[in-house]
C-alpha cells in the first residue's frame, strides 16, 4: 500500500513537471454603488500592472439597465491582457451629467483604493460628452491623475458646441423660411419633437432640390461647421467636388445643428445659447470655406453680401446670464493642464467636431500647456468610430509618455503600435482641422456676444 502511495504521488510530481500549466487565475470582478447611488465596476486583472484606467461614458438620455461599461467598445480583453485594471461609474444622474460626473468619478477612485489597492497610476478617459468629462478631471484634479485621453470629445466645451449648433440652425431658418415655427433651440426628439423634425427635413428637402436652396443650406452649415463628410457608406469628396461636399452638408445638417436640449435647459435653469454680437460675415471667413460657398451661391446666380447682411440685420436670440454661467461651470475648458492629455477624433464627426480638438490644444497652448498635449485624428467618418487597436494604442502612448519618454503620438507611431495590439491595424492620419470658430472657454472669461448679468443694485 505505501509502496502503491509512493509511486503515485511520484506520478503526480511527474505530470507536474512535464509542464501542465495550471488554470489561469481570473480576472476580479467588483460592482458597487456610491453613497449617491452611482454604480461602478471595476476589472483587474491577476497581474495588474498597477494603471488603472477611469473611464467616463458618453451621453444617455436615460439610466443605462445592467453593469456599468468601462471600456469604450470592444478594448476589454485587449487591456486586461496588458495588465491594465478597468473602472468606472454611471454617474448618479443621466442626462448631460457634467455637474455630477466629475465628483462621481473622483468617488469611484477612492472606492477602486479602498477596495483593491491605491493604483501607482491613473488614467482617466472617456468619449464624447465622457471626453469632456476627462478633461474636466485633469483640469479641476490633476493631482489625482496621470494622463488623460478624451476620444471623440466635446473638448470646446458645452457652451461653445451648442452656440456653434444654434448658429447653423438660425442661419437656415433665416435665410430659408424665416415664417415657419422651425424650432432652432432644439429640445429633443421625444413629444412633439418628433413632428418638429419632420418639418426641419421637409424644409432640407425642399433647400436642396434647388440651386439657390443649396447655396443657402451650405451657408447655414458652413456657419454652424457642418463636416463635408458625412456619409460613412461613402468616399470622402474630393477637395474641388463642391456639389459632393454640399450633398454631405445637406445629409448632416439635422445630426449636427438640432442637438438636444431639453435635460441641458432644466440644468440651466434657462436658455444658456445665443448669437447676440455674433458677426457672421467674420465667421465665414475664419471658417476656411468661404470659396466654397461663394461659387455655390455664383452657381445660383444670388448674391452672397447679400444674405450676409440679412443675417447681420436679422433678430438675434438671447442667452439668459445664469445659464450661460451653470454651462460655463459644467463645462467650459480653460486648457490649464499639469499632466499630459492625448486627445483623438476621427477627421470627420458630426456630433462633435475635429475642430473641437483642434480648439483644445489652441487653449491649452494659449495657458502654456502646449507640451503636454497632442492632437491624434484617424482617416475615418462618424461619432466615436474608432478601431480597438487605435484606442489601446493610445492609451499605451500615454502609459509611455507618463514613464517619462518623450512623445510619440504622431501617426505612424500610433500605427505601428496599434498593429502589435490588433489584427485589424489603424488609420490614424496626419490632418489639422479648420479653426472653430465659436470659441467660448473657461480661461477666457466672457465669450464672444456673451449676456452680462446685471450689476447689484
Amino acid at each position: 500500500m505505501a509502496a502503491r502511495l509512493r509511486a503515485g504521488l511520484a506520478a503526480l510530481a511527474l505530470y507536474a513537471s512535464a509542464g501542465v500549466a495550471a488554470e489561469p487565475a481570473p480576472v476580479r470582478h467588483i460592482e458597487g454603488s456610491l453613497a449617491n447611488g452611482a454604480r461602478y465596476t471595476f476589472d483587474v486583472p491577476p497581474d495588474w500592472n498597477g494603471t488603472v484606467l477611469l473611464f467616463s461614458r458618453g451621453y444617455s438620455a436615460g439610466p443605462s439597465a445592467g453593469p456599468v461599461r468601462n471600456v469604450a467598445k470592444g478594448e476589454k480583453d485587449l487591456l486586461l491582457t496588458r495588465g491594465f485594471a478597468l473602472a468606472a461609474s454611471g454617474f448618479s444622474k443621466a442626462g448631460w451629467a457634467l455637474e455630477e460626473a466629475v465628483p462621481d468619478q473622483v468617488a469611484t477612485l477612492d472606492a477602486f483604493s479602498a477596495q483593491v489597492g491605491k493604483p501607482t497610476r491613473t488614467i482617466a478617459w472617456g468619449t464624447s460628452m465622457g471626453g469632456l468629462v476627462t478633461i474636466a478631471l485633469l483640469e479641476r484634479h490633476p493631482q489625482r491623475f496621470d494622463a488623460g485621453l478624451a476620444l471623440c470629445a466635446s473638448a470646446a466645451g458645452t457652451p461653445g458646441m451648442m452656440n456653434a449648433a444654434l448658429d447653423g440652425a438660425w442661419a437656415f431658418k433665416t435665410l430659408l423660411a424665416p415664417d415657419s415655427a422651425l424650432p432652432v433651440l432644439f429640445n429633443g426628439p421625444a413629444g412633439e419633437g418628433k413632428a418638429q423634425l419632420a418639418q426641419w427635413q421637409a424644409q432640407l428637402d425642399a433647400a436642396q432640390s434647388n440651386p439657390a436652396g443649396r447655396a443657402r443650406l451650405a451657408l447655414a452649415a458652413t456657419l454652424g461647421q457642418v463636416p463635408t463628410w458625412i456619409d460613412a457608406g461613402s468616399a470622402q469628396p474630393a477637395p474641388g467636388d463642391i456639389a459632393a461636399q454640399q450633398h454631405q452638408l445637406y445629409k448632416g445638417f439635422i445630426g449636427a445643428t438640432l442637438l438636444p436640449r431639453d435635460d441641458q435647459l432644466a440644468r440651466a435653469g434657462g436658455n444658456f445659447s445665443w448669437n447676440t454680437g455674433i458677426d457672421y460675415a467674420a465667421q465665414l471667413k475664419k471658417s476656411g470655406r468661404t470659396e466654397f460657398v461663394r461659387t455655390l451661391y455664383a452657381q445660383a446666380g444670388l448674391d452672397l453680401d447679400a444674405d450676409l447682411a440679412r443675417l447681420a440685420a436679422a433678430p438675434r436670440i438671447a442667452a439668459e446670464p445664469g445659464a450661460v454661467d451653470y454651462m460655463k461651470r459644467n463645462y467650459a475648458p480653460s486648457g490649464k493642464l499639469t499632466k499630459p492629455m492625448l486627445l483623438v477624433q476621427t477627421v470627420s464627426d458630426q456630433v462633435t467636431l475635429a475642430e473641437f480638438t483642434g480648439e483644445y490644444a489652441r487653449l491649452a497652448r494659449a495657458a502654456g500647456a502646449g507640451d503636454l498635449v497632442r492632437e491624434a485624428y484617424v482617416q475615418r467618418v462618424g461619432h466615436c468610430n474608432f478601431k480597438p487597436g487605435e484606442t489601446v494604442a493610445a492609451l499605451m502612448t500615454l502609459q509611455d509618455r507618463i514613464a517619462g519618454n518623450a512623445w510619440k503620438a504622431d501617426p505612424a507611431s500610433l500605427n505601428a503600435l496599434a498593429a502589435t495590439v490588433a489584427p485589424d491595424g489603424a488609420d490614424y492620419t496626419a490632418f489639422t482641422p479648420a479653426p472653430f470658430i465659436r470659441p467660448c472657454s473657461g480661461s477666457e472669461g466672457s465669450c464672444a456676444g456673451e449676456p452680462k448679468a446685471a450689476p447689484p443694485r
